[in-house]
């Protein structure tokens, strides 16, 4: 375990460590939810699927987000809180459970603290995490509870400790497909290491697997009755735009996973073999360290290295195609904290450690400077792309309201998920409907149908709309059903420009209620 010392800052110190993440966490919760309530990627879907607490959703993902957050929605309703509580509630655990697993891995209280303030210089956690993560959340969550759970276990072998691994697992498998290589490639870790192989208990491991069925059982039985085959769906999504021969396949999906690796490592790992290149690779061996630490440390090295084998591995046997950056958490989940115990292992520089901790904090002052600048400027020169987090859907679902009141009740048809998640915000108590969610509910006495017209005098057509929203040509209500039409403006917000600097149009058509995309 780390040392401390009455010199020991309080920043380094597990209550410091504590503050700042919960501090860095509430912060960046208060700011989006100040600035607009616009739900962004991911979220807006969720919202719609919400409606109903179901065994499953989609068979390419597991359901325990979305049972979480059916949870989180009866205290906080369909708002975007419910989804910044959520999610920053799962980064709080991610980040905890991993300064619990480098406490026992990294000697040095300094450096074992630095090893989870660097998930902040990873770009999909420090910066895209804030925006639209959802299932990510709660696999970065279950994953580190499995590293720390597996950990009590080889070293207490205790029915708790296999309970709190059968549980980590369980909710891991619920969270994303990809899960499994948390726990294969610790696992796989511990077999191939002559001192932890002999902790590996097989009654116990017994109990955590029971217990993870357990939890992974309704979601099984789900798929189990479904029409679509859990792997085969798998397959289908990973192998999206596959072109070539098999050889040819395997090539590029084996160069986009080491581009997507590399990619997932920036900027943290160009940072930490600049500074701190003397001592990983030129400095003496540090002297004194607990031999329990050592071997943790060997452990996860083991567990990363095992993890990045069996993605490419994983590449090789199934010709995947669809691999992105923010697929890696699984695959590089270790990486901070194993290039700490590396560094914790020789003579580093304390300069080395001034500089880099300065760095980390520059980059988060950074971070939240693009992204206020975002909130009071939502144009691309300001938010880099469409800014669609700060699209005034609130101000549709007003104006929708005010010109038809008896929307508040109705079965609303939106032809784009972004559209139908957030007149959920403003219109709770209607029964809402997009492409890849229909509501088991009943119909409602009226419908409307909803969707964007596009920007700045745009004039996109309902027919269009429903071809691009990918809804059946014979679900598009015939002009007889059109009970009444009308439009809808809204201007975006910024800080300095004038009203309708730019302006989205939407497109509202009531429609005869027994319509068959209103059932």
């Amino acid at each position: 375990m780390p040392e401390e010392t009455v010199t020991t800052r309080f920043w380094w110190r597990p209550a410091g460590v504590f503050v700042l993440i919960a501090g860095y966490l509430l912060l960046h919760l208060v700011l989006r939810g100040y600035f607009s309530p616009t739900l962004s990627t991911d979220d807006m879907f969720e919202n719609v699927f919400v409606q109903e607490l179901k065994l499953g959703y989609q068979v390419r993902q597991p359901p325990l987000y979305e049972w979480m957050l059916y949870g989180v929605q009866k205290i906080f309703g369909p708002t975007i809180w419910s989804f910044l509580v959520l999610k920053y509630a799962l980064v709080l655990c991610f980040a905890l459970f991993l300064y619990a697993v480098a406490w026992q891995a990294i000697a040095n209280a300094k450096l074992a603290a630095l090893a989870v303030f660097s998930y902040v210089a990873l770009y999909q956690i420090g910066f895209n995490l804030h925006e639209g993560v959802t299932h990510t959340a709660v696999l970065m969550a279950a994953s580190a509870a499995t590293v720390y759970c597996f950990l009590w276990l080889l070293r207490e072998k205790t029915v708790t400790a296999a309970v709190c691994l059968g549980l980590a697992v369980g909710f891991g498998m619920l969270s994303k497909h990809s899960y499994v290589l948390v726990p294969a490639a610790v696992f796989l870790a511990a077999l191939s290491d002559g001192h932890w192989r002999k902790q590996v208990r097989l009654p116990m491991l017994i109990v955590a697997g029971v217990i993870a069925a357990a939890v992974y059982s309704p979601y099984f039985y789900w798929v189990m009755t479904g029409e679509q085959a859990l792997v085969g769906s798998a397959l289908t999504v990973m192998r999206e735009g596959e072109q070539g021969a098999g050889f040819a396949r395997v090539v590029s999906g084996e160069l986009r996973l080491l581009v997507s690796v590399l990619g997932f490592s920036v900027p943290f790992l160009p940072l930490v073999l600049l500074l701190f290149f003397p001592a990983l690779f030129r400095g003496a061996k540090a002297g004194g360290i607990d031999p329990d630490v050592q071997q943790v440390a060997r452990l996860l090295q083991r567990a990363l290295f095992v993890s990045l084998a069996l993605a490419f591995v994983g590449v090789l046997a199934s010709g995947a195609q669809y691999i992105k950056e923010r697929h890696m958490h699984p695959v590089l989940l270790l990486l901070p904290i194993v290039m700490f115990t590396l560094i914790s292992q020789r003579r580093y520089s304390p300069r080395s450690v001034k500089i880099y901790s300065s760095v980390l904090a520059l980059l988060v002052l950074v971070v939240l400077g693009i992204r206020i600048s975002g909130f009071l400027a939502p144009d691309k020169r300001m938010c880099g792309g469409y800014c669609r987090h700060m699209k005034p859907y609130e101000d549709l679902g007003k104006q929708l309201k005010a010109q038809f009141p008896e929307a508040e009740q109705a079965t609303i048809v939106s032809l784009d998920e972004y559209t139908g998640g957030n007149l959920r915000v403003t219109l709770p108590d209607a029964r809402h409907i997009i492409q890849s969610f229909q509501p088991s509910t009943q119909q409602r006495q009226n419908c409307f149908v909803v969707w964007d017209m596009g920007d700045n005098g745009a004039q996109r057509g309902l027919q269009a709309a429903f071809t691009s929203g990918g809804f059946g040509s014979g679900k598009a209500p015939v002009r007889e059903d059109t009970l009444h039409s009308n439009q809808i403006d809204v201007s975006w917000p910024h800080l300095w420009k004038k009203d309708n600097f730019r302006k989205t149009t939407f497109g509202v058509a009531k429609i005869d209620r027994d319509s068959e995309i209103c059932r």
